[in-house]
């Protein structure tokens, strides 16, 4: 049995992180830190204590197998834009043996549900280009480039 709810429990947050963050600093070494526990607990408690920070977590039979690490994002109106609201994905994580199964997916309707809820116009997050697998699982479900983040090595 499947079962998806909100949680602020860093601890929990943070174990089920360190198979991303391990993939992150072995592709990235340059932008990622390795996984220090304690030292992500501590940056998730202080951002879970922000009222517009939010995680769901997932489990099957009772076994912590994901999460999702979301803010809302509010842009004000200035002279450039019209202000709006987005739901902006931090971290999205599904433990490697629990892949493929549908989990990924549900986690991201529940985003969306959450989404509507909070009257925003659109759900947002970055992922490395090089990461055919968040490219390929995001275009599944509708996700769209919508600008790029371009960037040139000094």
């Amino acid at each position: 049995m499947i079962n998806i709810r909100l949680s602020k429990d860093a601890e929990i947050i943070a174990r089920m992180n360190q198979p991303v963050q391990d993939l992150h600093y072995r592709l990235h070494p340059e932008y990622f830190k390795p996984s220090s526990y304690s030292e992500i607990v501590a940056y998730l408690k202080v951002q879970l204590e922000e009222v517009n920070w939010f995680c769901y977590l997932v489990d099957c039979d009772g076994v912590d197998v994901g999460y999702v690490l979301f803010y809302i994002r509010n842009y004000k109106e200035n002279p450039f834009r019209k202000e709006y609201k987005g739901i902006h994905i931090d971290q999205i994580s599904i433990l490697p043996e629990y892949k493929r199964k549908g989990i990924g997916k549900m986690l991201m309707s529940k985003i969306e549900s959450f989404a509507l809820k909070e009257n925003a116009t659109q759900i947002e997050l970055t992922h490395w280009e090089s990461n055919t697998e968040a490219k390929n699982f995001y275009k599944s479900i509708g996700f769209k480039t919508n600008f790029r983040f371009v960037v040139k090595k000094l």
